[in-house]
């Protein structure tokens, strides 16, 4: 049934997603597109927003408010480009969003009229980043809560006046991700393995190890926050599924090295606590422990082609009772001390518990 009422309509769309798709397989491009349209859809429910229908890289959504949808933009920009903070910019996926206020008929679960026209075309001058509103949603925002700019007036296909657009002016906050298992994960042994082998057998390490860590991320509900070189910052919502994922990972690992020759495995450090994000840029004390779990690793289990995984005390009394504390061994600090690198280390290691993981 055909009903037409005020709505607040927002496109997004990829930027450069025809050149994207001459790059990628098939199963890639499927695999980009469900995880895009994943993220889309999470933000949009977080601000009460519904996705309406998917053309391709695009989406259409209908928010409740103009307020409530260029917070959810800002909200889809800032993530986006945190979860690549480690990708250059021409790597980097980027979207552009648009934001339109008017009348729309809504029929049979697709939108109609000449806001959706309107919406398009603005979608189509907005640069990669950025998020553009049409006159009447700028009249409709609350401009105590979103900041914004005039861009300029625009004479647009299909539409029989100029439109004066505007764009949402995005500001930076530092966002905290809190109470999550931080993993800091190394390939043990990776620059002697590079000084010896070809730049092709290097590039077959490091896309074999980032694939197992998004497949472990996409099963386990992780999130890949960092990579340089052949280290690796991930985050989980909970110690249970990062111990499951860990468990998981260096099972693979081990055949693929066992397999391969590759006398690289792999050194863990599970940490429990908040991770700070402003921009591109990922921080915070509890990123230090798992970088400090990860150095004692390779002291624990010496042996380049063994995988190690070092967790806190935390990630210990969070898994209390359950089959991962069974799993998980006290270390000796008398039985290591003599072995530490620095008295940093050292002082960590007295002041804390850290137990090690068996895993494969």
């Amino acid at each position: 049934m055909a009903n037409l009422r005020s709505s607040v309509i927002v496109k997004t769309d990829i930027c450069g997603y025809t050149a994207r798709v001459k790059k990628l397989s098939q199963s890639d491009l499927s695999s980009l597109l469900n995880e895009h349209k994943t993220f889309v859809s999470d933000i949009s429910a977080r601000n009460e927003g519904s996705v309406i229908k998917g053309e391709g890289d695009s989406f259409w959504i209908i928010f409740p408010s103009v307020t409530a949808a260029a917070v959810a933009a800002i909200e889809m920009q800032q993530e986006l480009r945190a979860q690549q903070s480690s990708k250059a910019n021409d790597e980097r996926l980027a979207i552009r969003v648009s934001i339109t206020l008017g009348d729309v008929l809504h029929q049979d679960k697709d939108i109609f009229g000449d806001t959706v026209n309107l919406t398009a075309r603005i979608e189509s001058v907005t640069p990669p980043d950025e998020i553009y509103l049409s006159q009447a949603a700028w009249l409709a925002l609350n401009k105590a809560e979103v900041q914004t700019s005039f861009v300029n007036e625009f004479s647009l296909k299909g539409m029989s006046e100029p439109e004066k657009v505007y764009k949402v002016d995005q500001s930076y906050k530092t966002r905290i991700i809190k109470n999550q298992a931080i993993i800091k994960a190394d390939l043990r042994g990776f620059i002697a393995y590079q000084e010896s082998n070809s730049i092709k057998d290097v590039e077959y390490l490091l896309t074999n190890f980032d694939t197992f860590e998004k497949t472990i991320c996409e099963e386990y509900g992780g999130t890949i926050r960092s990579i340089v070189g052949d280290s690796h910052l991930l985050t989980f919502p909970e110690a249970h599924s990062a111990l499951a994922a860990m468990e998981s990972l260096c099972e693979n690992w081990k055949l693929f090295i066992n397999a391969n020759q590759i006398p690289c495995g792999l050194s863990v450090g599970v940490a429990k606590g908040n991770l700070y994000i402003f921009r591109s840029c990922t921080y915070g004390k509890d990123i230090h422990i798992a970088d400090r779990l990860e150095d004692l690793s390779k002291i624990v289990t010496p042996g380049r082609e063994r995988n190690s995984v070092i967790v806190s005390d935390q990630i210990k009394r969070e898994v209390s009772g359950s089959k991962w504390e069974y799993k998980l061994i006290k270390i000796d600090k008398n039985a290591i001390l003599d072995n530490l690198l620095d008295y940093s280390q050292f002082d960590f290691f007295q002041e804390n518990d850290v137990y090690r993981c068996l895993v494969v």
